[in-house]
């Protein structure tokens, strides 16, 4: 037999086993003995074999009622100790991520999940925690961890932005950041830290010269948390990148209105505070594009012959020049 040929095997003959484990069932009269059983197992400390039993156990038909409950406290003490086995130093977390696959009952396997995801983010599988976290989500929406792990999958994030890797491990990414920072953002919005995932989520897009997505990062952080001590920078760089999409100042003048206004409120809430400075050099050159704006038009207006339209904007631009105390603009109505 080749050696593929083996591999195969072991494969298929590990999918039957696993199969028939989880699909295991006892006769009801099968059951007392498999108490007696899995209680002994539990006194000599072998907790995954009480687990195996109580869970065959569990898939028993036409048990008396105490009967089912002793099979369930049972199967819920195995499961609980086999979790604290499978947490202690050195064991392998895939072991723990497997019993979220048992149908255990909820806060069991919720618990196991948790820790078997920041096991593996501890061992540098940020990906696979992320993916194991997620799993939980979808199969215990709203569990009673929810918490705990909003503040892992932004811990995750937050780890792969400086630390992804390309395809195949080759090189550096961040769509895997990305991918689970957005995330939390959809799945976990109340998580504490959920406003640093909004900062670094724009940052990122920033990097790309994604302007569009990093600003509306920054607009949902404002919204969704607006008493963050991240509130502050995020509302300044929302103009600032605004300013940074726009190319020509004859066909945006409402997006410059925007960032004028943004940039004032900010200097309304904030001045006096840090930021302050890239803020006043932001609206100085959102009021220089203005007048360049209104420049542009009043030469048009001059070009076509409305004297009335020509006048109009180069007053106007006389006026934004003076705001932005640019003197040179100020001199280009007689030009304009």
């Amino acid at each position: 037999m080749t050696l593929l040929q083996r591999l195969f095997l072991g494969l298929a003959l590990a999918g039957a086993t696993a199969c028939s484990s989880t699909g295991r069932k006892l006769d009801a009269a099968e059951v007392p003995a498999a108490l007696e059983a899995a209680r002994a197992d539990l006194t000599a400390g072998r907790n995954e074999d009480a687990l195996d039993r109580m869970r065959a156990a569990a898939n028993a038909t036409g048990l008396p009622t105490a009967q089912r409950d002793a099979v369930q406290r049972t199967l819920e003490e195995a499961a609980a100790l086999r979790i604290e086995e499978l947490s202690r130093p050195g064991s392998d977390p895939d072991d723990l991520a497997d019993l979220v696959d048992l149908e255990l009952p909820r806060q069991l396997a919720v618990l196991a999940g948790l820790r078997a995801a920041r096991g593996l983010f501890d061992e540098g599988e940020a990906y696979d925690a992320y993916k194991l976290l997620k799993k939980l989500d979808a199969k215990y929406p709203e569990h009673h961890e929810r918490f705990a792990a909003g503040e892992l999958l932004v811990e995750i994030g937050l780890w792969l932005v400086p630390n992804g890797t390309g395809w195949l491990g080759i090189g550096h990414s961040t769509g895997d950041a990305q991918e689970v920072l957005e995330y939390v953002l959809i799945h976990h919005p109340s998580a504490p830290r959920c406003a640093e995932a909004y900062v670094a989520l724009a940052q990122v897009y920033e990097d790309d010269r994604d302007w569009q997505l990093a600003r509306e990062r920054y607009e949902l952080l404002v919204l969704n948390h607006p008493n963050s001590p991240l509130r502050r920078d995020a509302q300044a760089r929302i103009p600032n990148l605004r300013l940074r999409a726009l190319r020509s100042p004859e066909y945006d003048r409402s997006e410059l209105l925007r960032a004028k206004s943004e940039l004032e409120t900010w200097l309304a809430d904030f001045a006096g505070q840090e930021g302050e400075r890239e803020v006043r050099v932001d609206l100085g050159d959102c009021l220089r594009r203005l007048v360049d704006n209104d420049l542009a038009i009043a030469r048009f207006y001059r070009t076509v012959g409305n004297a009335y339209g020509q006048r109009y904007h180069a007053e106007r631009a006389v006026q934004e020049a003076r705001t932005a105390g640019d003197e040179d603009r100020a001199q280009e109505r007689d030009r304009g």
